[in-house]
């Protein structure tokens, strides 16, 4: 049965693009020609005597096929084969469930009542939240740090947003965040929630902000035990090959297919008692197969449950003429590019179809780090808030504004104080301070997975005969605070601020002007390592200390400080 008409946020997508393990052979080259050259006509007729000593780096223009030929209906991607395959699977998974080592992981309990129920939702939200775009190893000491922290989605719902963007300080994409605090807001603000995540699918992604038909699918299969398919990067790559479908990945017709697909294996699940629940270990079972077995580049075969159900890898051996079908022509399948010599697939890899890579906008950026320095030896800095929507939303960082790519850094530094002078009160003669002390630090790079960002860095230390820095506008167009340095440190903050500062300081946390710049990255700790030191340091009765950042100034307090 055909899924009904869902909101944009079916579009559940592969994330990953990354080039296959194989590459076309390189084209071949004639030996040089030995006595005299045959003119075309000599040629021609010669190969079409049928001559069979041709030299078979020379192959005729018309023998070349630019396709796999895999002539085939739209039936030849049903899900029969994959059904008869999924006991295979759910054995498999119960042999790989704990081998990763994943907190989370708990088999479907149909004991539990309701409210049980609601809390293991609870878990399962927030750890699909942060599975996406992050790796598993690094998901895990956050995911205990969060429930340590927020046990319950009505303790989360108590917290503020600064609270819970330093909790997720290191997962980037801060939005996430923000959506699970909404969420959690909207559960214990209504009453018709009962105080738990909606256990319909439907429900949930229409009503509970940051929930998409993926995450609410993950969430209802895992912790209700509902009967409703799930389409990440890793399964919609897996179904591709299973299903030997080659059709773009983003299309909204390939899009609806691999979710009907996905609807019909979840209808097929073996229903008896045994199996209760059975949903949620499928849908991390096609997860699991994906991420470990059916990886983008480099596919395990010879180790997948699912080799004798999978289509792509019967292509391999089975020749295209073989590929029968009673249907017209597959209107999801574009034509396979086909390798010199060779009439079939040469590798799974092959699936999913490439997708084609948007250029990233080239963007630049003026970023002044000013340094106030007061009567013994007191020192701020001047920070800003990002506004609470796009790039970075609601993270702080140093005055920061948008640059033409061709001005010179004169112009780059006087619209960078323009800018600070609509924040702060400055006098004419403290502008020309601030630009007489203003020293230009580099220029330096920063990644957006959809941006080239440039960050043009200026270091500027302002010294007062006074006990508190420039006052602060009341009608500034952002909020704007002058930190101290452990305010600083305990600021949320970017991965992009931490590079600059870094530029100036030696590294993020350090206050002392360095003349080297950045210090060398150290190596990572691994989990293990990481969730050692935390263990022990609990045992030695060691309290971290965290500072959150503290309420905006206002004119008014900065005075009062300074009197």
């Amino acid at each position: 049965m055909p899924p009904s008409k869902r909101s944009p946020s079916i579009y559940s997508v592969s994330d990953l693009d990354t080039p296959s393990d194989y590459a076309p052979s390189p084209e071949a080259k004639p030996s040089p020609a030995k006595g005299k050259h045959k003119t075309a006509g000599q040629a021609k007729r010669k190969f079409a005597a049928g001559d069979s000593k041709k030299d078979d780096s020379i192959v005729d223009i018309e023998d070349i096929s630019i396709h796999v030929d895999r002539k085939h209906g739209q039936d030849y991607h049903d899900v029969e084969n994959v059904v008869s395959g999924q006991r295979n699977l759910l054995a498999w998974f119960e042999k790989v469930r704990e081998k990763r080592g994943m907190p989370w992981r708990k088999k479907y309990d149909p004991t539990l009542n309701m409210e049980e129920k609601g809390q293991r939702a609870y878990e399962v939200s927030y750890l699909e939240v942060m599975l996406q775009q992050t790796q598993v190893a690094t998901v895990i000491a956050y995911w205990q740090k969060w429930i340590a922290k927020w046990p319950t989605i009505a303790d989360l719902a108590k917290a503020d947003v600064e609270e819970v963007n330093a909790a997720w300080r290191g997962l980037g994409y801060y939005r996430r965040a923000r959506s699970l605090l909404e969420g959690a807001k909207t559960v214990m603000s209504n009453s018709k929630y009962h105080g738990r995540l909606p256990s319909d699918p439907v429900v949930l992604e229409k009503e509970i902000t940051g929930v998409g038909r993926y995450t609410a699918g993950a969430i209802c299969s895992m912790a209700y035990g509902i009967k409703t398919p799930i389409v990440d990067g890793n399964i919609h790559r897996l179904l591709t090959r299973l299903l030997a479908l080659y059709a773009p990945q983003t299309a909204p017709l390939t899009i609806k297919f691999l979710w009907a697909a996905a609807q019909k294996l979840v209808e097929q699940l073996p229903e008896k008692d045994t199996y209760k629940g059975i949903t949620g270990d499928w849908n991390q079972a096609l997860m699991e197969l994906g991420s470990q077995v059916c990886k983008p580049v480099s596919a395990e075969c010879g180790t997948c449950p699912l080799q004798k159900a999978c289509k792509a890898y019967s292509e391999l051996s089975e020749a295209p003429t073989k590929i029968v079908s009673t249907e017209t022509k597959c209107q999801l399948c574009a034509p396979i590019p086909r390798e010199p010599n060779q009439d079939r697939i040469p590798s799974v890899t092959v699936f999913p179809m490439k997708k084609e890579k948007k250029l990233s906008r080239i963007e630049e950026e003026s970023v002044c780090v000013i340094e106030w320095q007061g009567l013994e030896q007191e020192r701020r800095w001047l920070f800003t808030k990002r506004p609470e929507k796009g790039l970075l939303a609601g993270l702080y960082e140093p005055p920061t504004i948008p640059v033409a790519s061709g001005s010179t850094f004169s112009e780059k530094l006087s619209a960078s104080i323009e800018v600070i002078g609509d924040c702060i009160f400055l006098s004419r003669d403290d502008i020309e301070i601030i630009k007489a002390s203003s020293r230009r630090v580099r220029s330096i790079s920063h990644i957006f997975s959809h941006i080239n960002m440039t960050y043009h860095i200026f270091h500027i230390i302002v010294n007062t005969p006074t006990y508190s820095p420039f006052s602060i506008k009341d009608n500034a167009p952002r909020p704007i605070a002058w930190l101290n340095a452990e305010e600083v440190e305990g600021a949320n903050v970017g991965t992009g601020v931490k590079k600059v500062w870094a530029e100036i300081y030696g590294s993020w946390g350090s206050f002392e002007v360095s003349l080297t710049g950045s210090a060398p990255r150290k190596k990572r700790k691994t989990c293990s390592q990481v969730t050692k030191k935390v263990t022990n340091g609990a045992a030695e009765g060691k309290v971290v200390k965290k500072i959150l950042m503290p309420v905006m100034p206002v004119r008014k307090r900065v005075e009062d400080e300074a009197k």
